[in-house]
């Protein structure tokens, strides 16, 4: 996947959500995108094209709220009970596309009433 491919991929799913993605910083290999949700919470997503590195981010009241990894081709979550812990489980090291990752997100700040 090229940078390209991501950002459209981040733009299309937040469409979705009837939301707009920034994108934060860009180099020749990475990208750092934001897709704000309301005045404090966020998503953040980086991808990194010749590493394949992705970090998918819930980001509320500048604290990590929850987030899903893939370093080194391993995926890991942090989970929205505790998201500094690494859950490498079952669930925790299932891959996700960018559309899983918002599905999540919103099913947690609706179970949640954070939105």
């Amino acid at each position: 996947m090229t940078i390209e491919d991501f950002i459209k991929e981040v733009e299309t799913v937040a469409k979705l959500y009837s939301l707009k993605a920034e994108i934060l910083a860009r180099t020749k290999n990475a990208v750092k995108v934001k897709v704000p949700i309301t005045e404090n919470i966020y998503i953040q997503l980086y991808y990194n094209q010749e590493t394949g590195t992705k970090n998918y981010v819930l980001i509320g009241w500048n604290r990590r709220l929850f987030g899903r990894d893939c370093v080194d081709g391993v995926w890991h979550k942090h989970p929205f009970e505790n998201p500094e812990d690494h859950d490498f489980g079952e669930d925790g090291k299932r891959e996700v596309s960018i559309s899983d990752f918002f599905e999540e997100v919103f099913k947690l700040l609706k179970e949640n009433n954070l939105i």
